[in-house]
């Protein structure tokens, strides 16, 4: 069952939350071949963060997992 943010995030408790994206199905998040998705998923990153009012304090990029 699903839960919603607002009870599960709780400000007055930390301001600093780790997430971890794995890929399903043991497929790479990179993908093979020329498609540069390593820059659009940082370009995105960058564009969600702004729009939701968040900082990001880092990430890192993997074939088969991002981390926020």
């Amino acid at each position: 069952m699903t839960i919603a943010r607002a009870h599960l995030v709780d400000p007055t408790v930390s301001r600093w939350y780790h997430f971890v994206t794995p890929c399903v199905r043991r497929a790479f998040l990179l993908g093979e071949g020329q498609h540069d998705r390593k820059l659009w998923i940082e370009t995105r990153l960058e564009e969600l963060a702004e729009s939701f009012a968040i900082s990001v304090g880092g990430f890192s990029i993997l074939d088969n997992l991002l981390r926020i």
